[in-house]
């Protein structure tokens, strides 16, 4: 049994870990709303500071321990700790509502950039969605992980967010459901984020949050400048030609080989402006009807089977899907010279020292690489641009704002590292961690 479980069988909705000093950690268990309370009226009909509970109920620090011991879930607490002690991470907070079916975690790791501003956001971080099932312990490592990514892509470009990661655990969602909508739209507005979607989200659904339940979800099919894909993926190219221009003293990538791990929203677009920069590419992606959407827009691409895709010898290996792709044990079988792609925490590490140690081993076998939070920066800041700009949200002040962080920043980054006799994740981390630690 799980954290989850625990609070459903507990009779309670939501937990709230909260690190009140280094190892330190304070946990509260609640019951906030009851299972027949209507949420399909949340964000028109009342709001959250009105969603009630006849049976509310509480439990501190010491009562929650003890129930999670009741239910055979203090394991799986003292993992939560011990991934958030390793991560430098403020809170983590839970919800589920057994009847709906929905289980929502806000991975919140630092909301010191978030501190100043005016708006309802202290913090920014996507959606990520898992199917009923997941393994609780890898969706809120996972969470974990992206939420700390999270705090140094604000950070460096320079937006006034914290870093969070929100997951779901729940059935696929309908634009027309109102009651999951809205139950969602509560947990999203309890997290105090400017949100958007990730993977298992579509534009639709954003669509119907934004326009019904909250405004703090951004970047739907719909919205000024749509999704966060085209974006991302801007950003990732730009880097990529800087890093070529500083590795090869060309920023122009014809007949470089690029394999591409992952053709979904950002994989494929990515894909696309490398074939264009007349890169031969590369892919794999486990979705027959990606990759035939894939083959139509890119009708030169070469398809690869999953197995020794990473070892496939290229000049640009881009990771495009879920993360934590290169650990140990497949740094030496790599067949690259730059890893630049749109995965989140490509390096499979749980804290800064292993991905400065993965990193370092990229290093001695000459395979540049840099932090991803440095060069995947194009969602959050299309999401701050719609968020502080509206209908007037500005497609060239987005490609400015990325031209300027993945473009420029990344020339610089790359440069200096070298001329101190660091890796560029080293350097990255080391500016950047007075501004998003206490």
């Amino acid at each position: 049994m799980g954290l989850f479980d625990a609070l459903i069988a507990g009779d309670l909705t939501t937990l709230r870990v909260l690190s009140v000093a280094p190892g330190r950690f304070l946990t509260e268990a609640r019951r906030d709303f009851d299972q027949d309370w209507d949420f399909s009226g949340y964000g028109t009909r009342y709001a959250l500071d009105q969603v009630a509970s006849p049976r509310a109920r509480a439990l501190g620090d010491e009562a929650a321990r003890a129930l999670f011991a009741e239910h055979g879930a203090s394991g799986d607490l003292a993992r939560l700790l011990e991934g958030m002690q390793r991560g430098g991470h403020e809170m983590v907070w839970l919800c589920a509502h057994a009847g709906l079916g929905v289980r929502v975690a806000h991975h919140i790791h630092s909301s010191v950039q978030g501190m100043r501003q005016p708006q309802h956001a202290l913090r920014a971080g996507g959606i990520r969605r898992h199917d009923v099932g997941a393994d609780e312990a890898h969706v809120l490592g996972d969470g974990l992980n992206l939420s700390r990514a999270m705090s140094y892509k604000c950070a460096h470009a320079d937006l006034p967010y914290g870093g969070s990661k929100t997951a779901l655990i729940a059935a696929p969602i309908a634009p027309t459901d109102e009651t999951r909508l809205g139950f969602l739209g509560y947990c999203i507005d309890q997290g105090h984020l400017m949100t958007g979607p990730d993977v298992g989200l579509d534009g639709e659904l954003i669509d119907a949050l934004s326009r019904h339940v909250t405004p703090n979800i951004l970047c739907g099919t719909s919205t000024p400048l749509g999704p966060t894909g085209g974006p991302t993926a801007e950003g990732v190219f730009i880097a990529l030609r800087a890093a070529a221009a500083f590795v090869w003293n060309s920023s122009r990538l014809d007949g470089k080989r690029a394999v591409v791990q992952g053709l979904g929203s950002v994989g494929l677009a990515l894909a696309e402006r490398l074939a264009l920069a007349n890169m031969r590419v590369a892919a794999y992606d486990p979705d027959p009807a990606r990759v035939e959407l894939a083959r139509k827009r890119i009708p030169e691409l070469q398809l690869l089977p999953e197995r020794g895709l990473l070892e496939t010898p290229c000049d640009v290996l881009a990771p495009c899907a879920l993360g934590g792709v290169i650990d140990e044990a497949v740094i030496p079988k790599l067949g690259c010279k730059l890893i630049y792609g749109a995965a989140n925490n490509t390096l499979a590490g749980d804290c800064i020292d292993d991905e400065i140690r993965l990193a370092k081993a990229l290093a001695a076998r000459k395979i540049l690489i840099q932090p991803d939070w440095s060069i995947t920066v194009g969602g959050v800041i299309a999401g701050h641009e719609e968020r502080t700009s509206a209908e007037l949200a500005s497609v060239e002040r987005v490609h400015a704002a990325l031209s300027r962080i993945c473009g420029a920043k990344t020339t610089e980054l790359l440069a200096t590292a070298a001329a101190e006799g660091l890796t560029p994740t080293e350097l990255a981390y080391a500016r950047l961690r007075r501004k998003v630690q206490r």
